[in-house]
C-alpha cells in the first residue's frame, strides 16, 4: 500500500508563508498606485505564500519585465542620443517602457488569479491586503520615489 498522497500538478502547495497569501488584486493595487517595485516584490511573497506551481514563470515574467523595460529604456535612450527622436517625442516613446511593465503585470495577476482561486477552493485563508497596501501608499511611496528619482532604478521601478 501506498503512503503518498495524489496531489494534481496545477493545485498550491502552501509552505510557512501561507499566512503572507492574499488576493493578488492587491500586489495590482500596489503595483498602480505606489510603484512597480512594490508590486513587482509583493508578486514574488504572494506566489511564494501560495504555494503556487507557476512560482518560477511568476518570477521568470518579473525578470522578463525589468530586463524587457531596461533594454527598452536604453533603446529609446540611443534613439534621442542618436537624433531619431526629438524631446517631445521621447516622452510619448517611454510609454512603451510603462506599457512592458503592467502588461507583465496584468499577466502576474491572471496567473497568480487561478492559482488563488485553487487556493481558496481547497481551504486556504486569504488574508485582506488593504492595511499594506494603505501602508504602502501613505508611509513608502514617496520616500522611495525620492529615493528612486533621476536615474534607471526609477524609471524601472517606479
Amino acid at each position: 500500500m501506498s503512503t503518498q498522497r495524489y496531489q494534481l500538478p496545477d493545485e498550491p502547495r502552501p509552505g510557512a508563508l501561507t499566512q503572507a497569501a492574499v488576493d493578488p488584486m492587491w500586489p495590482m493595487f500596489a503595483f498602480i498606485l505606489v510603484g512597480a517595485w512594490m508590486g513587482y516584490l509583493w508578486f514574488a511573497l504572494n506566489a511564494f505564500a501560495l504555494g503556487s506551481p507557476t512560482k518560477q514563470r511568476e518570477l521568470g515574467l518579473i525578470g522578463v519585465a525589468l530586463a524587457g523595460s531596461a533594454l527598452a529604456f536604453f533603446g529609446l535612450a540611443g534613439a534621442y542620443e542618436s537624433g531619431w527622436l526629438d524631446p517631445g517625442s521621447l516622452k510619448y516613446a517611454l510609454l512603451g517602457v510603462i506599457a512592458i511593465k503592467l502588461a507583465c503585470a496584468y499577466g502576474l495577476h491572471v496567473m497568480q488569479s487561478r492559482v488563488f482561486e485553487l487556493f481558496t477552493y481547497f481551504g486556504g485563508q486569504a488574508k485582506n491586503g488593504a492595511v499594506v497596501l494603505v501602508l504602502g501608499f501613505v508611509m513608502l511611496k514617496a520616500p522611495v520615489a525620492k529615493m528612486l528619482s533621476g536615474g534607471v532604478l526609477g524609471v524601472l521601478l517606479q
